[in-house]
């Protein structure tokens, strides 16, 4: 799940950066990502990577809660925002959002006006979030 947190807040234009923009007085996601940073290098880690690497058993379970959210809100899929949403089941991980101004509802208001309401019903509709701001 730490790894999934650290590429959802990685670029400008990722799900947690465009959160950390939408917030009322604009969240800076440099320090989302500096704290994820940190935690990530308190891991150990192996040197050489392994060559082959399967998900890890909380992350099977976060995608578990993500799919069941999704089903739960009418997706047909399982979309970006609903990862996100339960990446605040993880201990650390929610203690470094909201350490870092990014509490459980203020995101969970933030995607859904990013939303706007829309369900996920193909593979491409994250694409229509904010389509009127990017173009």
């Amino acid at each position: 799940p730490l790894h999934l947190a650290v590429i959802l807040f990685q670029n400008d234009d990722s799900i947690g950066a465009r959160v950390c923009t939408r917030v009322e007085g604009s969240l800076d996601v440099n320090v989302v990502r500096r704290n994820l940073q940190k935690l990530l290098l308190k891991r150990p880690a192996q040197t050489p990577a392994p060559l082959e690497a399967g998900a890890s058993t909380t992350l099977s379970q976060l995608l578990h809660r993500a799919t069941k959210m999704a089903k739960a809100n009418g997706d047909a899929l399982v979309a970006l925002d609903h990862l996100l949403t339960c990446l605040y089941d993880e201990k650390e991980i929610k203690q470094v959002l909201e350490a870092s101004g990014l509490t459980k509802k203020i995101a969970r208001n933030t995607l859904d006006d990013l939303r706007g309401g829309r369900k996920v019903t193909s593979a491409s509709a994250e694409e229509q979030y904010e389509a009127l701001e990017k173009y």
